[in-house]
């Protein structure tokens, strides 16, 4: 069908419509040359202000998604880590809120302390700003002119504050910190950057953003460390008050690759020269770009550039002098040592312990401990193999502690793999390895048997120590060979003799399991064993616990680290814990303490050598020590537990995996007991456990008086 011209006109007009929506008009004269100067400017000024808006849009939508308007306006106090002390106030280190919320730092924890800027040297501050953001003190957050560079690289060119940002409240979002990668995250990143950071500068002020930066570096590769004070500590040893303008140079460099800072005794010469002389040169540019803005002189650069430095970690050999100062070669430093500060390794314990009193950590500002310094630095020392028993084998793990029998409160906690400790709350031994306890149960079985109520059981009680079966099994001592005669309990116990505690668990087993529940041991089902015998398996913390309660009449405390809790302003937060609960008979936890420290004082006691030396004798320190040693059948476990009238310890060592058996060194040795001996060097305000009325003593052995019963309470659920 033929349609009209107006028709065809009109329905080309609606076909074409958007190449040119507006009618022409006689106002608007087309020009003769489609691109002028003047056409260009106002393009390109409409494109900046097109793509500027479009990103602060997508910088607030960035922001918005992420929850960043809240933790920016709250940066201060979530980047204030928790300032923690021990029972006397000693300064033990920090944590984080790193793992706080759904996202994590680059770094995950730091174990040091925040520094506030007049505890920082000039001369790192000159450099940290002339290198890293030259127009800090002038802009709002966003260099405009760096700001091309940073959009195009998706690393350099960013200011201080938008770095802050990067490490801290946008880690674990868009392309840092996570697995993805790709220009339309880093682009998001950076608007999201573009849009806070200026709100940051406001909210602040440019010396306390510069006091957050420096105390946030991820210094990635020195052992996870954050911030100048661990830089500063861990690789010259000094405070950050008194890092020298070569060693502030030597820092800075380092942050654009931290990571190449580190070295291991494998690393051949070859590869470790040239990575030293890359630091190198990083330092010199450094010094270059503070002479360069006139913020040091020609004569304090030579004099800087001429120190030849030696980090901790290296051993590094120089050449010439001044300005002809070169490297020769450079190693691992042999002797080098990098202890972490105490609470590096409690960090996740006390935040768990924390939510478990119903508090946020993140809202936590200070937190005293039960822990005595003096006493974890012992600990830690011996359990990373600088004991008296020497180093421990790679794969061999240790966790020890100790704690006050008064009120549970934890005294000392140390763990270690090797001889390397770690702030992972899956490797701390000392509280979380789930063990078979072995011999370490008999002292509850016996005091389990002692408060029955039938009154038929006590130290003096006999039993032939005989071939003996529990079960089809049967049974044998350590030793493989059986006395073939009566022994009382007592000698028994300190004989540790397997065949008198399964007789002595005969019939007595419900009871029995019933009180290793109630001290949080855990029943191993695929063990069919005498319990008698050890099968339960706990930590090293919850055996201290359990033995514990006999210096402390009898009452077991849960052990725990928060003695107090401070939030803003200093503002004490109430602990919820769980109360004491009785656990033995007085006269029953006494008679077994007593019994324990034949262990150690009898003449058939099988750790004589935790006895008293003269010298702690005449110092004080003779205090009434009981302890058990304990091994499973495959030598997989080693373990020792002690208590004195007012410390309770136990060690375990052994192969967290149950593949391997401990070293015959480290078993022959006892290394476990001999640990026991930190018991003796604590300070005691207790010598002596209270007699509780029923107790008589016949030939220095202490039983309940004749007809008397004790019964044991019910053990706790």
């Amino acid at each position: 069908m033929n349609r009209s011209r107006s028709e065809r006109n009109s329905l080309r007009q609606r076909l074409t419509f958007w190449r040119n929506p507006w009618p022409r008009t006689p106002f608007v004269q087309r020009p003769k040359s489609r691109w002028t100067l003047r056409r260009v400017v106002r393009a390109g000024l409409a494109t900046v202000g097109v793509l500027t808006l479009g990103m602060m849009g997508l910088g607030v939508a960035g922001a918005w998604s992420t929850g960043s308007f809240t933790r920016v306006w709250n940066l201060r106090s979530e980047l204030r880590p928790i300032e923690v002390q021990d029972r006397r106030g000693q300064p033990l280190g920090v944590i984080d809120h790193c793992r706080e919320g759904q996202t994590t730092n680059a770094v995950p924890c730091r174990e040091s302390l925040s520094v506030p800027l007049t505890g920082v040297s000039q001369a790192f501050l000159l450099a940290y700003v002339a290198k890293e953001d030259v127009r800090f003190f002038s802009h709002s957050g966003v260099d405009l002119g760096r700001l091309p560079r940073a959009l195009l690289s998706g690393a350099g060119g960013s200011t201080l504050t938008m770095q802050l940002l990067k490490n801290n409240v946008l880690a674990g979002h868009f392309d840092y910190d996570t697995q993805r990668r790709g220009l339309g995250l880093v682009i998001t990143r950076k608007a999201t950057e573009f849009v806070l950071a200026p709100l940051v500068t406001l909210r602040y002020g440019r010396p306390e953003v510069l006091a957050m930066s420096v105390n946030s570096l991820p210094w990635i590769g020195i052992g996870q460390r954050k911030g100048v004070y661990d830089a500063a500590q861990a690789v010259f040893g000094v405070d950050p008050a008194d890092l020298t303008l070569a060693q502030s140079a030597f820092l800075v460099g380092l942050l654009p690759a931290p990571g190449r800072y580190l070295v291991s005794e494998n690393t051949p010469p070859e590869t470790a020269t040239p990575r030293f002389r890359w630091m190198r040169s990083q330092q010199l540019l450094t010094l270059r770009i503070l002479r360069s803005h006139g913020l040091i002189s020609e004569n304090d650069y030579l004099a800087a550039a001429s120190v030849p430095l030696q980090p901790r970690l290296w051993r590094t050999e120089y050449a010439g002098s001044g300005g002809d100062l070169r490297i020769v070669s450079a190693a691992r430093n042999p002797d080098y040592r990098n202890d972490p500060e105490p609470v590096w390794a409690m960090q996740e314990l006390v935040r768990r312990e924390l939510r478990a009193a119903g508090l946020n950590p993140s809202k936590v500002s200070r937190v005293v401990l039960t822990i005595d310094a003096r006493a974890q630095a012992e600990l830690s020392r011996r359990v990373s193999g600088e004991g008296a028993t020497g180093p421990r084998p790679t794969g061999i793990a240790e966790g020890a502690a100790v704690v006050d029998v008064r009120g549970g409160g934890i005294v000392a906690l140390a763990s270690s793999t090797g001889g390397n400790q770690s702030s992972d709350a899956g490797r701390q031994w000392a509280a979380y390895a789930q063990r078979p306890v072995a011999s370490t149960v008999k002292p509850l079985l016996y005091a389990t048997a002692f408060g029955i109520g039938d009154g038929d059981l006590n130290q003096f009680s006999t039993f032939t120590d005989q071939a003996t079966r529990y079960g089809s099994q049967a049974i044998r001592n350590n030793s493989g060979t059986f006395l073939g005669r009566a022994v009382t309990v007592r000698e028994a116990n300190a004989r540790s003799l397997n065949t008198v505690a399964v007789q002595v668990g005969t019939g007595r087993e419900a009871a029995l399991r019933k009180v290793l529940a109630g001290v949080n041991y855990q029943e191993d089902s695929a063990n069919r064993s005498s319990p008698a015998l050890g099968t339960f398996r706990a930590s090293p913390l919850t055996v201290a616990a359990a033995y514990g309660s006999f210096a402390n009449g009898g009452t077991l405390c849960q052990p725990h680290l928060l003695a107090e809790v401070y939030g803003d302003g200093d503002r004490p937060l109430p602990l919820r814990r769980r109360d004491c609960q009785p656990l033995w008979d007085p006269v029953v936890a006494y008679e077994t303490f007593d019994m324990l420290t034949g262990a150690v004082g009898d003449s058939v006691g099988h750790v004589k050598f935790l006895r008293p030396t003269l010298f702690q004798r005449l110092s004080g320190r003779a205090m009434p020590l009981g302890a058990k040693s304990g091994t499973t059948d495959d030598i997989n476990d080693t373990w020792c537990a002690g208590v004195t009238p007012q410390y309770a310890m136990a060690v375990w060592i052994g192969d967290p995996d149950g593949r391997q058996s401990v070293p015959v060194g480290l078993y022959r040795e006892q290394a476990a007991c001999r640990e026991i001996g930190l018991l003796r060097e604590l300070p005691h305000d207790i010598k002596n456990v209270d007699v509780p009325p029923g107790i008589t003593r016949v030939g220095g052995v202490a039983v309940p008086i004749p007809g008397l019963n004790p019964r044991n309470p019910v053990p706790p659920q």
